[in-house]
């Protein structure tokens, strides 16, 4: 028993560990709208893990914010803490008090103006200000209106004083920071934190700085990188990452833990094209600061081990690329046709969440703009699809017309096997300009061994490439050149199933100096494949390879019996070049038949099992050299056989007897002379016949003087050059007619459109809309449908001219004997 319990407790512990290790990798589909906004305490959500979180008092003391993503306090109570998410503390007013605008101080309203129920005062009449404090600093004894003279307005943003410009907002410290934060200080992009001592600039901090938070302010926190350099010679210095790089990394910090400023330093990592250089060193790049905050958060989310708490998702860390595409947690059935949810998380450059975007709805995904119709088609399942365009290389610096935002995509879909519940499963992105910590493109390259996924992505980055905050053109812009998503089904064993897709994204710049104000354009892509497992492609090629090499070794063995019945009938007794040259050339036939007949085989199967599948598990192989490659071998295979027909039709001797009678038949005895045709005299003066003809042996009788010395007459030589005429074309007579066979060909090709269903995608259709997306052809069905065509046309001409023609009306053959 005691053996038992301990193996029970040991299989216990392995499950435990497995399940955290490899936890599903989706997650449940949840919006503001999900989050509670009544119940004690109040649910907002959480933009970082996308869950719904519990503020930290109770509903009598904090709410839902406006927005949904916070925790905000209730009326009549103050802030102590306000760091955003849930990092807030409220603390109430006495009675009698309500809370100021800005929410940091209680007061009095003035007379008459409380209200009990809402815990606040009546508001003043316009253009007026409820002030709590004198200019001095001092409290007043009560609230009182303040009206706005010399042009001055109320400001927004709570200050409640009369400006004619912007003020700044006051920040509290973080309360696990014991320095005060007393003015004057060194502003970090604004903002006063602990620990900065005075006589720095408004950009960075001072060489005595003593902040726990702050990052060195160093020039590689702020440079941006062209695509594919692998070195810092070209970097620019940009003016946003000066501006806000060094507050979002405090910020982000435990000891302040905002949420919107994860988000900012998350974006301002994938503005650096994800870069793990100097990854270790401080202010080595936002993203060296953000795998520094992360590697501080003590939890993750739940089922991620790479998804820190609290935090975006950037790096799918140490987990192996091939492991991540062969998840199997997206249990949607898809079928042709079916529609793929392809949701995007969005936010702003300053990390503003602003919710899922559904891209095969909205099309944010295409730089391309087309119909709806068309660009929808990318995501109906088992469309292979390919848009690509030109776009104005001066629109893409128009932060108007090309917004900067940031996207983590997500696969949504509902899990049956979890009663039917929306969820959303993590698509990754694979960035070929990243480069490692060795300065390496590992995204670029063909095995996916060492590649780095990633969560987060741009479309159009023209703030980052500006060295100035009042330039209105930036110095570079980075845009996506070509994305492509990438499709796996599970195979045939798992119908409809598919693992998780990959977005490939290849961006490009394009430096002001160069393109900008020159009228160019860039040429832009999106595409969607399907592409094979890589068991699936290696069990088609060594299937490929069976069926090849069991139809030439039953070929060879043909081209062997041919060879020995020739050799029997030229008499050959020994192994002679002769010999062998037969061998080859009988060879070189049947191996370009079995060629052919395989091709043809797997084409034919190809274009029947894709077309008629309904649930989607059947995908066109990812390359098709293949095809070409046999297809060559058997062209000159076939070639090689031709030269060997035509050399045996050339040197072979044709025996022919004319039994015409004479003129004289019964004035002379009849003898046969031999003639061989062409004559040499008539090849010399120019026949009339064009080319060498076989040697043609025609016996004749010709009359011989009788014994009363009367001579017959002769059969014409014009005779001899019609009958060998004759022979010749009845050679080259065919059963079909090429004119009729390539006409009616096209006619069905064509004009019915049976060469529409050649189409990559799944479906059958013989016509095509020109307001819908098309797919290109497949090779592959074009081969199988070109050869059913004229292989059907050509069975029908020979069954017709055996069984009709050349019964009622003409047989040559049989006419020329």
């Amino acid at each position: 028993m005691q053996l038992r319990a301990v193996i029970v407790l040991r299989l216990l512990f392995v499950k435990i560990f497995l399940e955290s290790v490899f936890s599903a990798s989706v997650i449940n589909y949840i919006t503001k709208e999900n989050c509670s906004a009544t119940t004690s305490p109040s649910e907002f959500l959480n933009i970082a893990s996308i869950l719904c979180d519990t503020c930290l008092q109770p509903l009598t003391m904090q709410k839902q914010s406006s927005d949904g993503y916070n925790c905000e306090c209730q009326s009549g109570h103050i802030y102590l803490q306000n760091f955003g998410g849930n990092s807030v503390t409220c603390e109430a007013c006495p009675n009698s008090e309500v809370a100021v605008a800005s929410g940091l101080y209680c007061a009095p309203c003035p007379l008459g103006s409380y209200d009990a129920t809402t815990k606040t005062c009546k508001p003043c009449v316009s253009p007026s200000v409820l002030r709590f404090m004198g200019q001095d600093g001092s409290f007043l004894s009560s609230q009182d209106c303040l009206t706005c003279n010399n042009l001055t307005v109320p400001t927004s943003g709570g200050n409640n004083i009369c400006s004619t410009c912007s003020t700044t907002i006051r920040m509290l410290r973080a309360s696990s920071l014991t320095e005060s934060c007393t003015c004057p200080n060194n502003l970090i992009n604004g903002v006063c934190f602990p620990g900065i001592l005075p006589g720095g600039t408004n950009s960075g901090t001072s060489a005595a700085s003593t902040s726990s938070v702050v990052p060195p302010d160093l020039p590689t926190l702020y440079q941006i990188y062209p695509v594919g350099d692998t070195s810092t010679s070209s970097a620019t210095t940009s003016a946003y990452f000066s501006s806000q790089a060094m507050a979002a990394v405090a910020f982000c910090s435990a000891s302040y833990g905002n949420l919107t400023a994860c988000q900012l330093l998350a974006n301002l990592c994938t503005l650096q094209l994800q870069r793990l250089v100097n990854q270790n060193v401080r202010s080595g790049s936002a993203c060296a600061e953000f795998i520094n905050l992360e590697s501080q958060r003590t939890s993750s989310r739940p089922g991620f081990a790479s998804w820190a708490a609290n935090m975006p998702w950037l790096y799918y860390g140490s987990q192996q690329a091939s492991l991540v595409l062969a998840d199997t947690s997206l249990t949607a059935t898809y079928a042709s046709g079916s529609t793929l949810n392809l949701y995007l998380g969005t936010y702003s450059l300053s990390g503003q969440f602003q919710g899922f975007q559904n891209a095969s709805a909205t099309n944010q995904l295409q730089l391309c703009k087309d119909t709806l119709a068309v660009m929808q088609a990318a995501f109906r399942f088992g469309t292979t699809y390919l848009q690509e365009c030109e776009l104005n290389a001066d629109d893409l610096f128009d932060s108007d017309k090309y917004p900067l935002n940031f996207y983590d995509p997500y696969i949504f879909f509902y899990d049956e096997t979890d009663g039917g519940i929306p969820k959303l499963l993590p698509v990754p992105v694979l960035n070929t300009a990243l480069l490692d910590s060795t300065n390496t493109l590992v995204n670029t390259q063909t095995s996916n061994t060492n590649w780095q996924l990633t969560r987060r992505f741009f479309l159009v980055d023209n703030v980052a490439g500006k060295t100035s905050l009042t330039d209105q053109v930036p110095t570079v812009v980075r845009y996506a050149q070509s994305i492509q998503l990438t499709i796996t089904p599970q195979g045939t064993t798992q119908a409809g199933l598919i693992y998780p897709p990959l977005l490939t994204i290849t961006y490009a710049d394009l430096k002001a100096s160069k393109y900008y104000g020159t009228g160019a354009s860039v040429k832009v892509s999106f595409s969607v494949a399907y592409k094979q497992t890589s068991s699936t492609s290696s069990q088609f090629t060594e299937n490929l390879r069976i069926a090849m090499g069991v139809l030439s070794a039953v070929g060879f063995c043909y081209a062997v019996l041919r060879t020995w019945f020739w050799a029997r009938r030229a008499g050959v007794l020994s192994l002679d070049a002769v010999l062998v040259f037969k061998l080859l050339a009988y060879s070189a036939s049947a191996f370009a038949n079995a060629f052919f007949i395989t091709i043809f085989g797997i084409a034919f199967y190809q274009l029947v099992m894709y077309k008629n599948q309904g649930i989607f598990m059947l995908t066109l192989p990812s390359d098709d050299t293949f095809l070409l490659s046999y297809l060559a071998s058997a062209t000159v295979l076939k070639f090689i056989d031709l030269v060997h027909i035509f050399a045996m039709q050339c040197t072979v001797d044709i025996y022919l007897i004319d039994w015409e009678r004479p003129s004289q038949p019964s004035a002379a005895a009849q003898s046969t002379t031999s003639y061989f045709y062409p004559p040499k005299e008539h090849l010399e003066k120019g026949d009339l016949l064009s080319g060498r003809l076989p040697d043609v042996e025609i016996q004749k009788p010709t009359n011989t003087p009788v014994s009363n010395g009367v001579s017959g007459t002769g059969v014409p030589i014009w005779r001899t050059v019609l009958v060998a005429n004759e022979w010749n074309e009845i050679q080259a007579c065919r059963k079909t007619y090429p004119t009729f066979t390539i006409f009616v060909a096209m006619l069905i090709l064509g004009v019915i459109g049976i060469e529409n269903i050649a189409s990559r995608d799944p479906f059958v259709s013989l016509s095509t809309n020109p307001l819908r997306y098309n797919s290109p052809s497949n090779p592959v069905f074009r081969l199988a449908l070109i050869i059913v065509v004229f292989g059907f046309l050509g069975f029908f001409e020979i069954a017709f001219r055996v069984l009709v023609w050349e019964r009622f009306f003409h047989r040559r053959p049989a006419q020329f004997r």
